[in-house]
């Protein structure tokens, strides 16, 4: 017999717990960046619970995910190509994003290097990243178009 206000919580399963490729990037400044976005079912770290008062659709104020990024670069200054991962945490409003977190990859001509950087999320799909190499020593700011079920997934009523 059900209670009558119980609520049905799916177990979790091993594939939850696996990344897969939930989005995608392109973008252009001081660096050519092409990339997928992957993450989880088990991605989303805090959203904003629903109001009791709240009747038919409802969208959260606020959300927190973990994402990890794998990009391939073109650096236009030094004239070299590389692979990045890059692990972020993202705190996420409805129109507005901020994310932080380091990079780790390899440049061509440069060899292994490591770095952080910050990015601005504007309306889900347009970015601003800043960020520094520290083995370069470069910095660098990139504007991107981004297309992320992880962004928008928990916005989406």
């Amino acid at each position: 017999m059900a209670e009558e206000n119980s609520v049905y919580t799916p177990k979790k399963k091993a594939s939850d717990y696996i990344p897969m490729p939930y989005g995608f990037e392109i973008g252009g400044g001081s660096m050519f960046v092409a990339g997928v976005e992957w993450g989880s079912p088990l991605s989303l770290i805090y959203e904003q619970e629903r109001p009791e008062n709240a009747e038919g659709l409802w969208v959260p104020n606020d959300a927190l995910l973990w994402s990890i990024r794998t990009r391939y670069v073109y650096d236009y200054m030094d004239h070299e190509y590389g692979v990045l991962i890059h692990p972020n945490i993202q705190y996420l409003r409805p129109l507005f994003g901020v994310a932080v977190g380091p990079q780790v990859g390899w440049f061509s001509s440069s060899g292994f290097d490591y770095g952080a950087s910050i990015r601005l999320d504007l309306i889900c799909i347009l970015n601003i990243e800043a960020g520094y190499f520290f083995e370069k020593k470069n910095p660098y700011v990139s504007f991107l178009f981004t297309f992320s079920l992880l962004r928008m997934g928990p916005f989406d009523p």
